[in-house]
């Protein structure tokens, strides 16, 4: 979802450009305005093109489960949508990947087989 431009005077932009600036990731481009006018548009600076060659061989990767999602969006810069049209462009499929299970669940998944067990001795 695409953050609405927020409005603010030359003056509190002078004022507070540092927050500005760090806030523009998170909430959007603003708009400078002077007098009521706009005289300025603060944006993040385009995102550079992904190359097509090194996507299309990390999908491959990414197809077998060698490499992660985040780790091909980190160095490539490319979208997970990019990444989905690279493994439809190679005919690849998304591979399925079994999430770690935290100490914690593994420890209630083992308590609930104990009580399995010792029921199925009971009878």
């Amino acid at each position: 979802m695409q953050n609405p431009v927020r409005t603010i005077s030359s003056s509190d932009a002078k004022a507070t450009l540092g927050d500005v600036l760090s806030s523009l990731d998170s909430q959007g481009p603003v708009e400078i305005t002077r007098n009521g006018k706009t005289v300025g548009l603060l944006t993040l600076p385009p995102l550079p093109p992904v190359d097509a060659n090194r996507l299309a061989s990390l999908a491959i990767a990414y197809s077998k489960g060698l490499i992660s999602w985040p780790q091909i969006a980190e160095e490539t810069g490319a979208s997970y949508g990019e990444l989905l049209i690279a493994l439809g462009l190679k005919n690849l499929s998304i591979p399925i990947i079994a999430p770690k299970k935290r100490p914690e669940q593994l420890a209630f998944f083992h308590q609930i087989l104990d009580k399995a067990a010792a029921r199925q001795q009971k009878q």
